[in-house]
């Protein structure tokens, strides 16, 4: 049975980005050539905030994964002073723990047990003071739109910065349904069936870095955070980011400078090999088994943002791919409906319907949720 077709193509705005001097470049597990599956230490002591630690091994060029996670393993912030926390395991390599109260004039190590019976160590690290961010702000300009922070250190005692940021995004499907089909008849959708309008989610997994050192002044001006392409999906409603800021020392600056270099070539080959890149995570009880890592720690400072559509000049339209609305006459609502061809829309006419693809009306299917995030306005 042919069906009426509506197809609607949007075509994107271009717009360019301004950078600084702030580095971003992606982060991921190492590859080597010659796999000798050192442990990978992801991850800082944020003080008084939640803290995350990631661990994996490194992977081979020829591995098929992109990701190794190391499992099972028990993992403790260890002070100076004898107290002690420990992180709880979620699975898939990641171990939290929702809120890290360290004394900032003690130092801090963290512990590492892994299931084949390693122990591991980081060097006692000292807390540092993080100021404030002065802003959050962004700049829509040729391919996209750039987010950056401000900040400064009055008293010149920070000099070496890192970024972490949560971006969340509202979107919607092409289609509202007030229909669906169940036990062999359409009905009234209800609310909690209704997947028009998602809420996404994504935590960064880029190297977000600058250093004053050199300046006069520890002030650090729009560094690059995010940025988002013309068109994204990101900004096709309402779009947030909540960017964390964190004081480095010297020490681990350097390292995560040294590792940005070592990953500069697209596909993940490295200048130097990641058992050249010097951390401060030890194995203690096997000279042979290394790991690669850096652990400081650090208060955090935080700032969220909101970028509407109806910011953009223009307005970004979002470029979905086709979603024709179809005609379902009557007499063939079980086939198209029934069958999940189609899903229904609503009424068409008088006796018939109309409806369409699964990608055109369940927003779930960009990977999104519709349960909406508690700091949503």
């Amino acid at each position: 049975m042919k069906g009426k077709l509506t197809i609607v193509r949007h075509l994107g705005v271009a717009l360019t980005a301004i950078c600084f001097f702030a580095c971003k470049e992606p982060y991921t597990p190492p590859q080597i050539e010659n796999n000798p599956n050192y442990l990978v230490v992801d991850g800082m002591l944020d003080v008084g905030d939640s803290t995350t630690i990631k661990l994996s091994r490194t992977r081979s060029f020829t591995d098929s994964v992109s990701q190794s996670p190391e499992n099972g393993a028990t993992v403790t912030v260890v002070g100076d002073g004898g107290d002690s926390y420990l992180l709880s395991d979620r699975g898939n390599g990641i171990y939290n723990i929702n809120y890290l109260p360290l004394n900032p004039t003690e130092k801090y190590t963290l512990r590492i047990a892994t299931l084949d019976g390693k122990q591991y160590e980081s060097d006692a690290v000292s807390t540092k003071q993080t100021p404030a961010i002065d802003s959050v702000n962004w700049i829509q300009n040729g391919d996209g739109v750039q987010v950056y922070v401000n900040t400064h250190d009055p008293n010149n005692n920070s000099i070496y910065y890192r970024w972490t940021y949560e971006e969340t995004w509202e979107y919607r499907a092409k289609f509202a349904s007030y229909l669906i089909y169940k036990n062999g008849q359409l009905q009234p959708r209800s609310p909690d069936e209704d997947y028009y309008t998602c809420w996404q989610s994504r935590s960064s997994t880029e190297l977000v870095l600058a250093s004053t050192a050199g300046l006069s002044d520890d002030i650090v001006y729009r560094a690059p955070v995010q940025f988002i392409e013309s068109g994204s999906m990101k900004i096709s409603r309402l779009y947030s980011i909540l960017v964390k800021q964190a004081a480095l020392t010297k020490e681990a600056y350097e390292y995560w400078q040294q590792l940005k270099k070592s990953t500069e070539l697209s596909g993940g080959l490295f200048d130097l090999l990641p058992s050249q890149i010097i951390g401060n995570m030890h194995c203690i009880n096997d000279a042979n088994a290394k790991a690669l890592g850096y652990i400081s720690a650090s208060t955090i400072t935080e700032q969220r943002i909101y970028i509407n559509n109806t910011q953009l000049s223009p307005p970004w339209i979002l470029p979905l791919q086709d979603c024709p609305e179809i005609v379902v006459p009557h007499d063939s609502v079980d086939y198209y409906f029934g069958k999940y061809i189609l899903i229904p829309i609503g009424s068409h006419g008088l006796t018939d319907y109309s409806g369409s693809y699964s990608t055109c009306i369940d927003c779930r299917t960009y990977g999104g949720t519709t349960t909406k995030p508690p700091y949503w306005p």
